[in-house]
């Protein structure tokens, strides 16, 4: 029997003093946040209470600014050679966004870690040549592979998923990517650009994040619209497709008016419940400060 989605809100809280929130990822009790524009990673408790950060650029600015930025859009937990690792990606929307940060964990308080800069470049290179415009927006671990999330906009209207090694820094000639475009079902209004990924194994689901915007481009950004969350069930056996098909896109604003005018960047999984999935979501609204929600999601 096909279940009928319920999203219900549990939290809201705003960071007023952390700018753009841009992907978030969850171990251990720990929230991970990032922002396109922030000089931190921000840890976090599951209320949302800082737990302390970690310094990922010096700069003398609060916000980077958008020609320097590193514009870290994407953000997984992953294992790369025996350790584990916070992996933090650049949109590689333009040259100085390609960069990769990798956080090793666990943290404590007391920890000073040492962070390591990664560059994919002929990852990217092999991108360059299938994609329009390569503009990666999210990320979540499938397996053993890592899927990221290429955004589109309103003069190049396509998204899709790129399944790549977990360490492609380190990609090799015959370790091509498979690219595989997305398709939304009908109920979207307007281009809605993919915001960021998040694999669910214990339910075989994808969920995704969509936004809408009104820009032509991966520089500028434009007037906020509607943040959709997007299903893909039994995706084990669609992500070979050619073309993954959303199964159903939840309008956000419709769930809570809190969501209206919110740019949902990020989104993880906590806990799978038996009463729901209990998911964190972080937004950006391109005003220098991010807005998390947690919510239950039957689905």
């Amino acid at each position: 029997m096909l279940i009928q989605p319920a999203i219900s809100l549990l939290r809201e809280q705003l960071l007023s003093d952390f700018p753009s929130g841009s992907a978030l990822a969850f171990t251990e009790g720990r929230l991970y946040l990032t922002g396109d524009d922030a000089r931190e990673l921000r840890i976090l408790d599951t209320r949302y209470r800082t737990a302390g950060s970690v310094t990922l650029f010096s700069h003398p600015q609060y916000r980077i600014p958008k020609p320097e930025k590193a514009d870290l859009e994407s953000a997984v937990v992953m294992k790369h050679k025996q350790a584990v690792y916070l992996a933090a990606f650049g949109s590689a929307s333009l040259d100085t966004r390609r960069q990769i940060v990798l956080v090793p964990l666990p943290l404590r308080t007391s920890d000073h870690p040492v962070i390591y800069s990664r560059y994919a470049d002929d990852f990217l290179e092999h991108l360059g040549q299938h994609l329009h415009d390569v503009n990666i927006e999210g990320a979540t671990m499938f397996k053993t592979r890592l899927i990221f999330a290429n955004r589109g906009h309103e003069d190049n209207p396509h998204n899709t998923l790129i399944y790549a090694r977990p360490d492609c820094w380190n990609a090799m000639e015959q370790d091509i990517p498979f690219i595989q475009s997305l398709k939304l079902p009908d109920n979207s209004r307007g281009f809605c650009g993919v915001s960021d990924l998040c694999y669910i194994s214990a339910r075989d689901i994808l969920l995704l994040t969509f936004t809408t915007e009104a820009t032509t481009s991966t520089y500028d950004d434009g007037i906020i619209g509607d943040s959709y969350l997007g299903i893909v069930r039994e995706f084990s056996k669609k992500s070979r497709q050619e073309t993954l098909t959303v199964d159903e896109m939840i309008n956000l604003p419709a769930v809570s008016p809190v969501f209206a005018g919110q740019k949902i960047e990020g989104i993880c999984l906590e806990k799978v419940r038996s009463e729901g999935l209990l998911l964190h979501l972080v937004a950006d609204n391109d005003a220098g400060d991010s807005r998390l929600f947690t919510i239950n999601a039957v689905l």
